[in-house]
């Protein structure tokens, strides 16, 4: 089974980077580069996990995650949140406001994809054996 993952990021690199390392381990990714196209996509495609940045232009992290709580479809979709910022006020609010995990930039692909692996099987997706 091919998990779908929605990645949410502003940066056009790190969005294309991301993209293809996620698709080098058999995922299947759509991509959005704001929180509203996200919630938007999201809504479309019922993805597996969704993994965010906070600091974006038109929709921002925090207001995708307080979307994404009052949407009945997506409130059971794991979000990852990446953010550069990593002050305990900021972690505690992304999680208080339900993100399932809070991966500071800079980050190794292996620890996402751990993080991943983890938020798939643990929210009944069966995991990618790789």
């Amino acid at each position: 089974m091919q998990h779908t993952i929605l990645l949410i990021e502003d940066k056009t690199g790190l969005r294309d980077t991301l993209q293809s390392l996620l698709e080098l381990h058999q995922y299947q990714v759509i991509t959005a580069a704001n929180g509203e196209e996200g919630i938007r996509l999201a809504t479309e495609h019922l993805p597996h996990l969704v993994i965010s940045d906070i600091y974006m232009p038109v929709l921002n992290g925090y207001q995708l995650l307080e979307a994404f709580q009052a949407h009945e479809q997506l409130r059971f979709i794991p979000v990852i949140i990446l953010s550069a910022r990593s002050a305990t006020e900021e972690v505690n609010l992304a999680l208080a406001k339900g993100a399932a995990a809070y991966i500071n930039k800079p980050f190794l692909f292996a620890n996402l994809n751990a993080n991943i692996q983890q938020l798939l099987q643990t929210s009944g997706a069966a995991p990618l054996n790789l």
